[in-house]
């Protein structure tokens, strides 16, 4: 039985580790991971954690280039200047503070008019806003 009880973390860690899971390798942070603007594209960006910070990096020529300045998590104010009627909708967000990006996570059940219902991430890029999907890491 003690054998098992060592066992177990083993296994699950390495199940995880083998689900070909779209977050970064051992996070439980949905907001860590790769994304994209279809759900059949590779990534086009992803978001790291270093310490208590996050950071997006943005994949160009086959390389990912981080960006220098961190993300901030958003307040409900900050999310509600994105999402005046809706910001109850939004479970968690990370913003740039000089603006320019921010990825939105949606609550489950949430109804805004453009959220993708195969997708709990919004985004806003230099490009536009709208949804973006949670893919694989490469």
């Amino acid at each position: 039985m003690r054998a098992l009880r060592l066992l177990l973390p083993g296994a699950l860690l390495l199940l995880v580790a083998c689900s070909g899971d779209t977050q970064l390798p051992f996070s439980s942070d949905p907001m860590l991971g790769c994304f994209a603007t279809s759900p059949r594209r590779s990534a086009e960006f992803r978001i790291e954690k270093e310490g208590s910070q996050y950071f997006v990096s943005f994949e160009r020529d086959g390389q990912w280039q981080r960006e220098p300045n961190a993300l901030y998590k958003a307040s409900r104010s900050d999310i509600q200047q994105y999402f005046r009627d809706d910001a109850d909708q939004i479970d968690s967000a990370l913003i740039r503070m000089a603006g320019g990006f921010g990825i939105f996570r949606v609550k489950e059940g949430a109804t805004l008019k453009a959220r993708a219902r195969d997708s709990d991430y919004m985004a806003l890029l230099l490009i536009g806003a709208g949804p973006v999907y949670a893919v694989k890491c490469q």
